[in-house]
C-alpha cells in the first residue's frame, strides 16, 4: 500500500531521465567531513568511490568554511552530517561545490550507509563530478532531496522516496 498522498507524490518516470551528455566525465569524488563515521567511509571506498577524509588531511579541527573550501579546491563533493551545510544562507548553491548532507544521526552508521546506498544506486552513480557544481543532496533513511540551480539560475528542489513495494515516488518542492 502506498504510504504517500496521491496529490503530493507521483511515480518517478524513469523514461524521462535526462541522458548523460557525451564526452569524458570525471568520476564522483568525495571529501568526508570529520563527523562522518569511519564505517561509512570504508563502505564508500569498498564500492570504488574515491574518498578523502578531513581527519586524514588534518582538517578535522578546522572551521566548516575551511573544510568546504578544501573540498571545493580539491574538486570533490563534501560529504557531511552537519545540518548547517543544507542552509543556503550559509552555503548558497551559487558558491559552487557540491554537498551531500546525510540527515541521519552519526550514531546510526548502518542507517547512513543504507541511505547512501539508495542515493548512490538511484542517482549518484549517474551524476559524474562535473554535474555536482551548484547542487546539494539531503540523504535520509528512505529517500533524498536534491536541490540545484537550473540553467535559468533558479533554485529547484525535488524529493524522492522509496515505497515499501520498491516504487520510487517524487514530488517537486520548489
Amino acid at each position: 500500500m502506498n504510504q504517500f498522498s496521491e496529490y503530493e507524490w507521483y511515480e518517478f518516470p524513469w523514461d524521462e531521465v535526462p541522458q548523460m551528455l557525451p564526452g569524458p566525465h570525471k568520476k564522483l569524488k568525495i571529501y568526508a567531513d570529520a563527523n562522518i563515521p569511519r564505517t561509512v567511509i570504508h563502505e564508500l571506498m569498498a564500492v570504488g568511490l574515491p574518498v578523502e577524509s578531513a581527519i586524514k588531511t588534518g582538517y578535522s579541527t578546522h572551521p566548516d568554511e575551511n573544510i568546504y573550501q578544501k573540498a571545493k579546491k580539491s574538486n570533490k563533493v563534501l560529504l557531511t552530517m552537519d545540518r548547517h551545510f543544507w542552509n543556503d544562507k550559509n552555503y548558497p548553491l551559487q558558491k559552487g561545490g557540491g554537498i551531500i548532507f546525510i540527515d541521519i544521526s552519526p550514531h546510526q552508521p548502518g542507517k547512513a550507509i543504507d541511505g547512501l546506498a539508495r542515493f548512490y544506486f538511484l542517482f549518484a552513480k549517474s551524476y559524474p563530478l562535473d554535474w555536482w557544481e551548484n547542487m546539494k543532496v539531503r540523504v535520509k533513511e528512505h529517500g533524498l532531496i536534491i536541490r540545484y540551480l537550473t540553467r535559468e539560475g533558479r533554485i529547484s528542489e525535488e524529493e524522492f522516496r522509496l515505497t515499501d513495494d520498491g516504487k520510487l515516488l517524487t514530488r517537486r518542492l520548489r
